[in-house]
């Protein structure tokens, strides 16, 4: 990362961050153009007591840096998007080192446990590493880097819970442009991708299809998306079926009548 002329930068220290490869199908984290870089980018493991795997943490600047860990559960808004809740952590992930320094050219890794079974029988989160190479003397910017990976305890394939509730389906725009949403709840313990099919059907036209599967955090509510209008059906009332799967396996069937598109 370049270092701005001091001349041009008044305020003596001027944080700037990197945020990378936040997202639950990420492949790896690293700053770009390197600095601090964390692999795996993804850390799986089974949601059991113990050890669940560790992450390698390095710095390739030419200047110590001092480390630190953190991890937080993530939150996931109704178009399916996921942040970190930094005003949260999972207590019950432990690192055997939270804070450390590295050398210039470093490497170390990093050792989680979990210290009890969740009660879903999984966990998923973020793990941020935050990263502030020493400054040198004088006036200048103040880099900081911040990864963030994420973590994955899947429960034991005979724990696994494929469940959803159906909730609010809505129009968004018109039948000319537009789009036809239904919001799910994830109640299951994995992050297996929820989709299906949807068939609507009245005033003498039928439209159906598939419904994309997207990922949903246990607990979450995510708007699927079940159709894009686009001139096909008219304005007036209609019945419509959905469909929910996920791994495969039949959830549930949605059935709504008598629905008003605009």
């Amino acid at each position: 990362m370049r270092r701005l002329p001091a001349r041009r930068l008044p305020i003596a220290a001027i944080a700037a961050t990197c945020l990378l490869a936040v997202g639950l199908g990420i492949g790896y984290a690293r700053a770009a153009g390197g600095g601090l870089s964390v692999t795996p980018g993804i850390l799986e493991h089974v949601a059991r007591p113990g050890a669940v795997g560790a992450l390698r943490i390095s710095n390739t600047t030419q200047r110590p840096m001092k480390v630190r860990l953190v991890v937080h559960p993530w939150i996931q808004s109704r178009n399916g998007a996921v942040t970190p809740n930094r005003r949260k952590t999972l207590g019950r992930l432990r690192p055997n080192r939270r804070t450390f320094r590295l050398r210039a050219g470093g490497t170390r890794a990093v050792r989680l446990s979990l210290a009890r079974r969740p009660k879903r029988r999984s966990l998923y989160g973020a793990v941020e590493v935050t990263g502030s190479p020493k400054r040198s003397r004088g006036k200048g910017v103040k880099v900081a880097y911040r990864l963030v990976t994420s973590l994955r305890l899947n429960p034991a394939r005979r724990g696994r819970r494929f469940r959803a509730r159906a909730g609010r389906l809505f129009e968004h725009g018109t039948t000319r442009r537009g789009a036809l949403f239904l919001a799910v709840k994830n109640a299951g313990n994995t992050i297996v991708p929820i989709g299906g099919r949807v068939r609507v059907s009245g005033r003498g036209v039928t439209l159906s299809g598939i419904v994309e599967p997207k990922t949903v955090l246990p607990g979450a509510t995510v708007n699927l998306r079940l159709a894009r209008l686009r001139g096909t059906l008219h304005r007036g009332r209609y019945k419509i079926a959905v469909r929910l799967t996920q791994g495969g396996r039949k959830l549930t069937t949605v059935r709504r009548r008598g629905v008003r598109l605009r």
